[in-house]
């Protein structure tokens, strides 16, 4: 859960929505993300937060949260990794949040102050974030100790629906291509100290790429009471999604056909069942007492079909009698599969396996269950003859996580998809019980130095504790015990240049610590299969963050601005290097390097004669790794000895240098509307290729397009087309060994990439009450 209350940086939900964003001057009642409502002066907070409503997430139709942050966050960018629209990997200033085991997870991501980065890995499923419950998110800026353990890029923060927020109700459908067919429905209300929330959501599709069907379901509920000094609000959440994420393709097999998949299937079929409550008590105009506890259980099961890495074993003329035989009498193995010592491979029976099983299916099942409480006191006082606004309070957490895995023989079909064999790899079978125990204390304290100046100080203390065994004795190597302390603190400080101006700066630290899947996979001659077989291993050190923040916010007539630069390092940053695989998805987790991402970032947006809002964003990021290194990377071509030296400056690979937004919408009547969302993002390294030696993927230019009617007071249609001009674009690629599967490949780079979407028409007919 980590803390996030309404602390002064969540103060920040009451700035404006993204088309209307500018500085605000007289104080305003705001709901944090964790308990605390509190009357907060948005003035004082030191460092970079940008705001979205209700409105903005439903302006486009948005099924998922995260499709407005691509859209228009500035320093955000995303990538077609898995291929499916509830799977990006979103990349805030260089830092990472992803559903994907075996990146390094860089952001913090809360849901009413509940931390929902998940237990074994610090993944994001955003298919359980469905955009329809959420009343405001804020994105926030840099390495905040107050946000807790994984802030080292930022956090990202919703604030959910409730009958006293959002009143009132709304029932609507969405069809488009691929077979896309989206629903929502919500009602909401209060009666006297009372209030109610219920949203039911979902969708299907056929997908865009072959055998990439989905679908999501999801129901969210809020029961609220408000009394003159207390309020009093329980959650639930429940989602049920099966998602086909069919990833990369060899160049040869992009360049026929961009709907064709390289081997299937790839699922992941999520259920998420959470609870939350939050009280807050104000026993004073000066102090006020918030508590937020939870319970979090998500079952996570995934499928994924993929070429075997077995050889085909020769004949061995030193066989002993134990040894297959041929029809001759001689001893062989000739016919059957090997492993890399040249031994057979063989099933649960203990048989040999025939050579015609040339793939396999991973299975995992993951059962993550997590609970927490926080306490939390906000105390406005004077000391010194100084006002003080301080926060103060603690929090516990623990996660469990019941890990299983196997890996089953297969055979490839002619669309390289796998059988099912009922045979499994004597080897391949992994279980693994891992907890996570956290407690924190945590302050935060806003002084108003003069009528211009405040000053904001803040730390957090956290101890983790993470152990891991095999629950069934038959491993004992892989029991692990590891601890973790750390002390963080930040200081900003924010100047008011006018009443429409201010300047702000601050210096933050914050800490990642190493997650059970990394502790479990970071040997490098025992490497893992993810996300399915770990081995013994040794311990790693946490990451250790440094942000530097400067900036410059304000409006002028109708236009609302903010530039700013930032530098954040991150020592002994947690690298997963591969040592092979189809696709590069063997490997071990190191503290390979220390990483910087420094960038400039740019945010205007305004409105005219109330009818044309229009926003832009630039960001410019440098994000490079600070010291030499050995990168693992067997599957490009350039590595010697499965090696590639990585100078110290050299990119980061999957971050694009130059990302730019633009949109706006005009309201021709009061009843019509359209407009417009564009970006650009310039080309990337691939992962695998952190020496920097290949060449990085195009640069490309998306526009999408929108049309809103509304009419009856109540009914409403939208229209919506994504990349408008049908861009044929790649947003993400890596290194594997396509001819493991092909025959004939033409190309021999080993280059895999991710296709982004083509065109796709929407239409979405509802009604509001």
């Amino acid at each position: 859960m980590r803390y996030v209350a309404g602390l002064l940086a969540f103060s920040a939900a009451s700035i404006s929505s993204f088309a209307e964003e500018q500085v605000v001057t007289e104080e305003v009642h705001v709901i944090g993300t964790a308990l605390t409502r509190g009357d907060l002066d948005v003035n004082s907070i030191p460092f970079a937060v940008q705001t979205f409503s209700a409105a903005d997430l439903s302006a486009s139709s948005y099924f998922s949260a995260v499709d407005l942050l691509e859209d228009r966050a500035a320093s955000v960018t995303s990538n077609a990794a898995q291929n499916n629209r509830l799977q990006p990997d979103i990349q805030y200033r260089g830092f990472t949040a992803s559903p994907l085991l075996g990146l390094s997870q860089g952001l913090a991501v809360y849901q009413n102050g509940v931390r929902v980065n998940e237990v074994f890995g610090d993944t994001v499923n955003w298919d359980l974030l469905p955009a329809s419950s959420f009343t405001s998110m804020q994105l926030i800026g840099g390495s905040n100790p107050i946000y807790g353990l994984n802030t080292i890029g930022g956090a990202l923060a919703f604030q959910t629906k409730t009958g006293f927020s959002d009143p009132g109700g709304e029932a609507s459908a969405t069809v488009g291509q691929f077979g896309t067919e989206d629903y929502s429905f919500s009602q909401g209300g209060s009666a006297g100290q009372w209030g109610y929330m219920a949203v039911v959501n979902g969708m299907s599709e056929d997908g865009w790429r072959d055998y990439s069907e989905s679908s999501a379901d999801s129901l969210y509920g809020a029961l609220s009471w408000r009394g003159d000094r207390t309020d009093v609000d329980v959650f639930l959440n429940y989602g049920d999604t099966d998602l086909r994420g069919n990833g990369t393709v060899p160049v040869d097999l992009l360049r026929e056909r961009r709907e064709s998949v390289f081997t299937h299937p790839d699922t992941t079929q999520n259920e998420l069942t959470m609870i939350s409550a939050s009280l807050r008590h104000s026993f004073t105009e000066n102090f006020e007492f918030n508590s937020t506890v939870f319970y979090r259980d998500l079952q996570t099961h995934t499928f994924n079909g993929d070429g075997a890495e077995y050889e085909e074993c020769g004949e061995d003329d030193d066989a002993d009698e134990t040894d297959a035989l041929t029809e001759g009498g001689e001893h062989t193995y000739e016919g059957f599969l090997c492993n890399d010592d040249g031994e057979p491979v063989t099933d649960t029976a203990g048989l040999m396996v025939e050579e015609e099983f040339n793939g396999i299916n991973n299975r995992s099942d993951r059962d993550q269950q997590s609970y927490g409480l926080t306490l939390q006191g906000l105390w406005q006082f004077n000391w010194l003859g100084l006002e003080h606004e301080t926060i103060f309070g603690a929090d516990i957490y623990r996660g469990e996580t019941e890990f299983a895995s196997s890996v089953e023989f297969a055979e490839l079909t002619e669309t390289r998809g796998t059988t099912e064999s009922g045979r499994f790899d004597s080897d391949g079978f992994t279980t693994l019980h891992a907890e996570v125990d956290t407690w924190s204390v945590f302050a935060s304290d806003l002084i108003p130095v003069s009528e211009s100046l405040s000053v904001t100080l803040s730390t957090r203390f956290n101890h983790t504790r993470v152990n891991g065994w095999d629950p069934t004795g038959a491993r004992p190597e892989l029991e692990g015990r590891h601890s973790y302390s750390n002390l963080n603190a930040g200081l900003g400080v924010l100047y008011e240049m006018s009443e429409q101006s201010q300047i702000y700066a601050n210096i933050q630290t914050s800490t990642r610590t190493p997650t059970p899947v990394e502790l479990a996979c970071s040997h490098p001659d025992a490497p893992c299969t993810l996300p399915n077989s770990f081995l013994a291993d040794p311990p790693l050190d946490d990451v250790q963050s440094v942000s530097i923040e400067a900036g410059l916010r304000g409006q002028w007539q109708e236009t609302s601005f903010r530039t700013g630069v930032f530098l954040i390092t991150a020592d002994d940053d947690i690298l997963f290097q591969t040592t092979g695989g189809v696709s590069s998805n063997q490997g071990f987790f190191q503290n390979a390097a220390d990483t910087q991402r420094a960038g400039l970032e740019v945010e205007l947006s305004g409105e005219v004669k109330e009818r044309l809002s229009w926003y832009l964003n630039y960001t410019y990021l440098e994000a490079t790794f600070e010291s030499a290194f050995f990168s693992s990377s067997p599957n490009n071509p350039a590595s010697v000895d499965d090696k590639l030296f990585v100078r110290k400056g050299s990119d980061i690979p999957g971050l694009p240098d130059h990302n730019l937004k633009l949109g706006a919408m005009y309201s021709v009547t009061d009843w019509v509307s359209v407009g417009f969302d564009a970006r650009y993002a310039d080309g990337q390294y691939l992962r695998g290729d952190e020496a920097n030696v290949d060449e990085k993927t195009d640069g490309f230019w998306v526009a999408d397009v929108y049309m809103a009617l509304e009419f009856a007071d109540h009914f409403f249609v939208e229209a919506r087309v994504d990349n408008v001009f049908d861009e044929k674009y790649e947003t993400f690629g890596l290194y594997g060994e396509a001819d493991e599967v092909l025959t004939n490949i033409e190309d021999e780079s080993g280059r895999f990439l991710g296709p982004a979407a083509p065109r796709m028409a929407w239409v979405t007919i509802g009604a509001r009450w």
